[in-house]
C-alpha cells in the first residue's frame, strides 16, 4: 500500500487544482489574480501535507532525500493528471479560453502603450502558439511548484532514521 500512496495523494492534489481551476472558469475570475496564488498554493500545500503524512506513515524513518523523492513522485503524479485536464480544456471543455487570454494579454499591452494590433491571419497562429505555450507553462510550473513543496516537505518533516541491522 505505500508503494502507491504517492500515486493516491497525487491523485487527490490533481482533483482539487482541477475542481478549483473549473471553478475559476465557471465564475469568470481566472484572471483575477488571487485565484492564481490559491491554486498555486495548493500544489504546494498538497505536496508539503502528503510528505508529512507519508513520513507519520513511515514512523519518521526517512532522510531528507527519501522525502524528497517521495513528493516529487507525488507531484509528477500530480502534473500528469493537471495537463491532461489542461489539454481537454484548452482544446474541448473551455475552447474559448484562449480568445480570452488573448484579448487579455492585448488590453494589458495597451495598458502598458504598445501598439499591438493583431491582423486575422495571424491571430489564429497566435491561437495556436497561445494553446502549446499555456499548456507547455501549466506542465513547468505545477512540476516547479511540486519541487518547491517537495523541498519545503523534506526539509520540515522530522527525520529520525533508524541504522540497518
Amino acid at each position: 500500500m505505500q508503494n502507491k500512496s504517492h500515486i493516491q495523494k497525487g491523485f487527490a492534489i490533481a482533483c482539487v487544482f482541477i475542481i478549483f481551476n473549473v471553478f475559476r472558469h465557471i465564475s469568470k475570475t481566472y484572471f483575477d489574480e488571487w485565484t492564481s496564488f490559491v491554486s498555486w498554493g495548493i500544489v504546494v500545500v498538497g505536496v508539503l501535507a502528503s510528505i508529512l503524512f507519508y513520513n507519520k506513515q513511515i514512523n519518521q524513518n526517512s532522510s531528507f532525500s527519501s522525502l524528497f523523492g517521495y513528493g516529487f513522485k507525488t507531484a509528477a503524479v500530480a502534473t500528469c493528471l493537471v495537463i491532461v485536464y489542461t489539454t481537454l480544456a484548452v482544446y474541448f471543455v473551455f475552447p474559448n479560453f484562449t480568445n480570452e487570454l488573448l484579448q487579455q494579454t492585448m488590453e494589458q499591452a495597451k495598458k502598458a502603450g504598445a501598439n499591438s494590433v493583431i491582423a486575422q491571419d495571424q491571430a489564429e497562429m497566435a491561437k495556436k502558439v497561445v494553446k502549446i505555450s499555456f499548456i507547455s507553462m501549466t506542465l513547468m510550473g505545477t512540476l516547479f511548484l511540486g519541487v518547491i513543496g517537495s523541498l519545503l516537505g523534506a526539509v520540515a518533516a522530522k527525520k529520525n532514521p533508524q541504522p540497518l541491522n
